[in-house]
């Protein structure tokens, strides 16, 4: 693993074949980490970055913060020129998308815990001309195994049985989310994106033991106008009520 300079802003990571840099960044006790890579990657651009620059109400907690993106994630913190956002990463056609990243990271889960959380913002540039539109690009968390699936263009559906960062309708966190993890362009301010969610945390039980977390997000529908989400404060905790699912942080 190669180390994330120390004047880092927004700091692509410097090796593409590992994201263990990424999984320390938004870690809250690094020990949890036992290794990190990347299941799926594309093939050029920057689709994932450590950053430490203040941006959107991230960090979390700490120095640094992790960015996955469909396009070029050094770019997140850019003044916003274009409506219209979109790297070239040349993803090749991925169950039925484009551009899509999967970052595995394997963990250590204790004996006394039972709640794996972790906070997030969804950001894109989908904002708002494909909202209930054909082109949805989304962001999914899944523990164990990684099955996401999505529909041709023709069919925006997404199925993601394992997937846990899901809105009040149980779907995908998405430029087409509701309620508490709907988009405005408020909540993308100071970022070079047209829209976001509010922070955000995702939780889902976990039993003790070495566990697996995969974090994705992808174009749908086609490679253009990039989503991005920043990763911080992923926890591993005792929780009375630990329910699955996404939250207001």
């Amino acid at each position: 693993m190669a180390a994330v300079p120390a004047q880092a802003k927004i700091q692509p990571i410097p090796d593409r074949e590992s994201a263990e840099d990424l999984a320390q960044a938004m870690a809250s006790d690094r020990k949890m980490v036992k290794r990190a890579f990347f299941s799926v990657v594309p093939p050029v651009g920057n689709p994932a970055a450590v950053s430490t620059t203040k941006l959107a109400d991230f960090p979390r907690r700490g120095k640094s913060y992790a960015i996955l993106s469909s396009g070029d994630a050094a770019r997140a913190g850019e003044r916003n020129r274009s409506g219209s956002l979109s790297g070239a990463n040349l993803g090749p056609l991925l169950r039925g998308t484009r551009d899509a990243v999967i970052m595995r990271v394997d963990l250590r889960v204790p004996s006394n815990a039972n709640c794996l959380s972790f906070r997030f913002r969804f950001l894109t540039d989908e904002f708002p001309e494909f909202v209930n539109d054909l082109f949805n690009d989304a962001f999914i968390a899944e523990l164990g195994n990684s099955n996401w699936a999505a529909a041709g263009p023709s069919d925006p559906t997404i199925t993601a049985p394992n997937n846990f960062a899901v809105d009040s309708q149980k779907r995908p966190i998405r430029v087409n989310s509701v309620g508490d993890t709907s988009l405005t362009k408020a909540n993308a301010k100071g970022t070079t994106y047209d829209g976001a969610t509010k922070v955000l945390r995702a939780s889902t039980e976990v039993k003790p033991g070495n566990r697996t977390l995969y974090l994705s997000i992808f174009d749908q529908g086609d490679r253009g106008y990039d989503s991005t989400v920043f990763l911080d404060r992923l926890t591993i905790s005792r929780n009375g009520s630990c329910e699955s699912g996404v939250i207001v942080d």
